[in-house]
């Protein structure tokens, strides 16, 4: 996927999820069979309405050959109660 993303929400992680599994011209039952799974789940995770056990999300990831990093919080760049 290039440069890393920062993931801040579920709908987050499934717009990375998505975009990666059609990177690989996959369907979601494509991703679901490799990362031994049902479809439906891989549609809940893509559209952030899943509160899936981080296991699951970490088989969805290897599945599709990423890992997952865990980075200190940058502080924002503007913040808006400071005018």
């Amino acid at each position: 996927m290039g440069c890393p993303r920062i993931v801040r929400s579920g709908k987050q992680l499934g717009a990375v999820i998505r975009t990666a599994r059609k990177k690989k011209g996959w369907r979601q039952v494509d991703l679901a069979r490799r990362a031994s799974m049902r479809q439906q789940l891989i549609s809940d995770l893509e559209n952030g309405v899943s509160a899936s056990r981080l296991d699951t999300i970490l088989k969805v990831l290897a599945a599709l050959d990423l890992d997952l990093s865990v980075t200190v919080r940058q502080p924002p760049l503007f913040d808006p109660s400071e005018y």
